[in-house]
């Protein structure tokens, strides 16, 4: 596990790093909710922190193709295959722990009336996995890395915008709501919807299930290009 350990400390390295990981994620759970939107703010723009954490741990990988790591490690006793599952599974696990910090924050600070507690953490992790595969493939799909940041930076504004994660979808126009259904963020937003309003359990599996669809997906397009 030295490959998870140390991408682990690497997560940590620069300050835009820590703020995403440590300081943003606590103190967007306290923007409240507003006029129109059955969940607080914060929770809303939350998920856009974990979007821009994946981006910026995922963003080592191409720091590794351009500094060379990767060809070393093509002929190290290490696989490829290796490299890529610790460091992802350690872009995981900071995720994950950050997400049951915000969701402990979101019960001392809105009680019941967000939904089950456990079933919020699932989600949330859910969101987190595909995050980080939505990354791994648009890094992997761009050649040169000034044109991979600024195509992925401006993808997750987009899918944040259409997704709810800026507004609720009811408030676009119809075409807007229904290419909402194609964005990962539509259905985070979802699940956390039908908790909130107590909705039949299989609109919750069903928002699960499409995200966990879209993370298998990316993490297919992510692995097979080894951006070399």
């Amino acid at each position: 596990m030295t490959i998870l350990r140390f991408a682990l400390k690497r997560s940590f390295r620069g300050p835009f790093n820590i703020l995403l990981l440590c300081v943003l994620p606590v103190g967007v759970v306290f923007i409240p909710r507003m006029e129109g939107t059955a969940l607080p703010l914060g929770i809303h723009f939350y998920g856009q922190v974990i979007m821009y954490a994946a981006f910026l741990m995922v963003r080592s990988v191409v720091d590794d193709r351009s500094s060379g790591v990767l060809t070393r490690i093509a002929v190290a006793p290490v696989s490829y295959l290796r490299y890529l599952w610790e460091t992802l599974l350690a872009y995981g696990l900071l995720l994950v722990l950050q997400n049951a910090v915000v969701v402990g924050l979101g019960i001392v600070l809105y009680g019941d009336t967000l939904g089950a507690p456990l079933l919020q953490f699932v989600a949330y992790a859910c969101f987190s996995l595909t995050s980080i595969a939505f990354c791994l493939a648009g890094f992997s799909l761009f050649g040169r890395r000034d044109t991979a940041y600024g195509s992925l930076s401006t993808a997750i504004i987009l899918l944040s915008m259409i997704g709810g994660f800026y507004w609720p979808i009811e408030m676009m126009p119809e075409a807007l709501q229904r290419a909402a259904l194609i964005t990962p963020p539509y259905w985070l937003i979802n699940a956390l919807s039908v908790l909130q309003r107590g909705d039949p359990p299989g609109r919750y599996v069903l928002s699960v299930a499409i995200m966990l669809l879209f993370a298998i997906a990316f993490l297919v397009v992510g692995s097979r290009r080894r951006m070399e």
